[in-house]
């Protein structure tokens, strides 16, 4: 970056700031004193001060929102750039990558076929665009399931086979997942981040065209002092009526989402943890993150690590992006209402912990704010349950307070307490309007695009689309709040979430666990409306779709986890996104290889027993333990026990059912004890697998 382009930058971000800041600040203040009129008839009691300083906060973080949208339509609308943002032009669009990137898939007990259908269409896809030999990628186990494990060995080598790939294709595993996903990305540069210029990081479920990972390297070289490019995902290849809600509404508006943050963000941006591209040598120099002092969930290693690394990066001097105008990057999202809050509560606990590093020294405002729009995230549903609460508390207050129609012993006249019942509309009625705003804008563009109109069935469809994604997210919106509000109580309980596999098929909520997960939504709602329908009947009105949302909440889960109502929904044509009408290349192949691979691919059952028993699988095992340096670093007196369990039917039995699941998992590091059982099974050892289930 030049020193104007600097100057362009600085100069653009303060007054954009400035701008979407300062008109969220207006807002809030017009909004808090509408309120602050409404409630002081009479006085102001300090059930309604408080009343009033809760919906100030909470609707800030709604103002935010919209002042975010507005430029954000305006930005696809107008095709503004971002200064300060180096794109390639003439020779250099088109010449040969001087850079060397590495594509990093960091798995952990994921369905191998999955990961090796998007990793070999990664593959393909890059070899169309010329550029494969600028590229390797990497396979970065974290699996602690021995199953897993061998199957993720075996699916790599048969990924080789077929790409040609060896030598361009690298698989590791980790023995200790110490750190989680942060310390596996930590562990590669270790260890061969000096080969590279660029990391490209992707979660299990990603995929990126080959040009979209051209056009970032080459955007990296462009940019010198950039740090990390970030590629905005599109949710893709979803079928259950919750996913297909979430995709729907992530084509739709999601782009005016991005394009308002990139907005004001420019060159001080985010990291989403998955689908960017990074500078190695930044993320070395700058991203060693500190273990938090205490214990989980607000001590120990950092969970939402990519926030943090963003904001490190950035305290170096490095540059973060977030470029909508890429595309090609593509995710998936939980199949289920109780999936997705399975993987908030992770996330909650996370950025929860970023309560302790936002005040850490030296970290650039903007990175303060991101990471407090990440608490905030979750934060608001217990502000939110808070308001609610005081303004039942309140109007209580009122049912049961004997009203002074005389203030003063000289009062001729009485006084009547009249609210202004219209002005209590208007800010409901504006306040949903700025919370449906991103919506609305993201509608009103297919107005001036025929060919994206037509990727949703028509503006029409489209608007129907839009509707009906809106009405659930009526009723599913205060459900949601009561999982943050709990998952935010538990993060300061000190209940520590753990780690865990994202739930990645159509399969759906059983009646049974919907009932587990949701009964207490259940109750609250029943509870909630019988109160206020005892404080006042337009009290129940008022919060009619809480309350409603949360009594429906078990079937309304169960409903859209289903792949039979998405079908449904589909052939009405609504929720149908582009991306679904005319699927991108990319996609198509991976889930082709996907489907195929799952058809011919026969599972892992007991991967122990497959390495010992199975001489490919044992040659690929032995080969890989040979490049690791934690091989043979087991405890013996564990590999001993161990194998003494393993025999213990007697001469030439091998009972591998006898093992824990530890406990196979230190044989597998143990390379000798592996040759010996290697041979014994081959001289005619009886194997004796573990149970299923």
């Amino acid at each position: 970056m030049t020193g104007l382009e600097a100057a362009s930058y600085a100069s653009a971000a303060r007054w954009r700031r400035l701008a979407v800041f300062g008109a969220t600040g207006l807002s809030t203040l017009a909004a808090a004193f509408a309120l602050y009129r409404f409630l002081s008839v009479g006085g102001v009691t300090g059930l309604e001060l408080a009343l009033v300083v809760m919906f100030a906060i909470n609707f800030s973080w709604i103002a935010l929102s919209f002042w975010t949208a507005l430029p954000g339509f305006l930005t696809l609308l107008l095709r503004w750039g971002q200064p300060g943002l180096v794109w390639p032009q003439g020779a250099e669009a088109v010449a040969p990558l001087k850079s060397r990137t590495a594509v990093l898939m960091p798995v952990y007990n994921e369905d191998t076929t999955g990961i090796t259908a998007n990793l070999q269409a990664i593959h393909d896809s890059l070899a169309r665009t010329g550029h494969l030999g600028a590229f390797d990628i990497f396979i970065l186990s974290d699996s602690t399931n021995p199953d897993v494990w061998v199957a993720e060995e075996i699916g790599w080598s048969a990924l080789c086979r077929r790409t040609e790939g060896s030598g361009r294709i690298f698989y590791r595993k980790r023995r200790h997942n110490v750190a989680k996903k942060a310390g596996n990305i930590a562990d590669f540069c270790t260890r061969w981040g000096a080969r590279y210029d660029f990391m490209v990081v992707l979660d299990a479920d990603s995929l990126m065209a080959g040009d979209t990972l051209v056009t970032m390297a080459r955007l990296m070289q462009s940019n010198p002092r950039a740090g990390i490019i970030q590629a905005p995902p599109l949710v893709v290849n979803r079928n259950t009526l919750w996913a297909r809600m979430q995709q729907f509404a992530g084509a739709l508006y999601g782009p005016i989402v991005g394009a308002g943050l990139a907005f004001w963000q420019l060159g001080d941006g985010n990291y989403w943890g998955h689908n960017a591209i990074i500078r190695t040598r930044a993320f070395i120099e700058s991203c060693g993150l500190p273990i938090l002092s205490g214990r989980p969930p607000f001590g120990g290693h950092i969970l939402s690590h990519d926030f943090v690394e963003a904001a490190l990066i950035r305290r170096n001097g490095w540059t973060a992006w977030l470029v909508p105008e890429l595309g090609g990057s593509y995710e998936e999202c939980p199949p289920t209402m109780i999936d997705h809050a399975k993987r908030d509560r992770r996330w909650c606990q996370g950025n929860m912990q970023h309560l302790r590093v936002l005040v850490a020294r030296g970290l650039h405002p903007l990175s303060r704010q991101h990471m407090a729009m990440g608490v905030m995230s979750y934060v608001s549903s217990p502000l939110w349950l808070i308001f609610i609460c005081i303004g039942m508390l309140t109007a209580l207050e009122h049912k049961l307070e004997i009203p002074v129609y005389f203030p003063t012993a000289e009062s001729l006249f009485p006084v009547w307490p009249v609210q202004d019942q219209t002005l209590a509309v208007r800010l409901l009625v504006i306040s949903f309007l700025m919370l449906l705003a991103p919506k609305i804008f993201g509608w009103i563009l297919l107005l001036f695009d025929r060919r994206l109109a037509a990727g949703y069935g028509g503006a029409f469809r489209a608007l129907l689309s839009l509707l009906f994604e809106t009405f659930f997210s009526i009723f599913q919106a205060p459900v949601m709040m009561l999982f943050h509000s709990s998952f935010v109580l538990q993060a300061f309980l000190g209940r520590d979430s753990g780690w865990g596999t994202q739930s990645r098929d159509d399969s759906g909520t059983t009646w049974a666990d919907a009932v587990q997960m949701h009964r207490g939504h259940t109750i609250f709602g029943a509870v909630l409306g019988v109160v206020a329908l005892w404080i006042s009947p337009s009290m129940l009105a008022w919060l009619s779709p809480l309350v409603i949302g949360l009594l429906l909440s078990i079937p309304l889960s169960v409903i859209t986890s289903r792949h039979s109502t998405g079908v449904w929904a589909r052939r009405l044509g609504l929720l149908v996104t582009p991306e679904e009408r005319q699927k991108p290349q990319i996609v198509i192949e991976a889930t082709a290889l996907g489907e195929q691979l799952a058809a011919s691919t026969k599972p892992i059952e007991d991967g122990l027993a497959t390495v010992i028993r199975d001489p490919l699988a044992n040659a690929i095992h032995m080969t890989l333990l040979t490049g690791s340096p934690e091989a043979g670093r087991e405890d013996p007196k564990v590999v001993e026990a161990a194998r003494r369990k393993l025999t213990a039917g007697g001469p030439g039995t091998l009972n591998t059912g006898a093992l824990s699941r530890d406990e196979k998992m230190a044989l597998l590091f143990d390379p000798r004890s592996l040759s010996e059982l290697h041979l014994t099974a081959l001289a005619g050892g009886r194997l004796q697998a573990a149970p299923r289930g």
